[in-house]
């Protein structure tokens, strides 16, 4: 797993409009699905769906969530299920922040491996 600038993610999320949040989604599930070595995470489907359907991204953004604590538990972090918090945040339109906060929480992931 790969420690990113929670800056930077916020930063190019707003310069490229939110795209940069599926590109952000996408490498993340994939590093996240390696690391759990999970088959059933599919980061390319995921984005599609999510793109489709808001009800979907809702759930994915909950399912996530809690598959990174998964990662917080496996790398010896106490696991911090932030799930129904990120799924509120990005309800009420500050998806942004859930991003963030996954985000900092996969950069502890990445620090305890390296």
């Amino acid at each position: 797993m790969k420690q990113r600038s929670v800056v930077g993610v916020l930063l190019l999320s707003f310069i490229t409009c939110g795209l940069y949040f599926l590109f952000w989604a996408y490498l993340t599930r994939s590093e996240l699905k390696q690391y759990l070595q999970d088959e059933s995470i599919n980061p390319g489907l995921d984005v599609l769906l999510m793109m489709l359907c808001f009800p979907y991204a809702c759930y994915w953004i909950f399912k996530y969530s809690k598959e990174v604590a998964a990662g917080e538990a496996k790398a010896g972090i106490t696991p911090t299920d932030n799930s129904i918090v990120n799924l509120l945040l990005y309800i009420f339109g500050f998806g942004i922040v859930s991003m963030l906060i996954l985000q900092a929480q996969l950069n502890e992931i990445a620090k305890k491996q390296s």
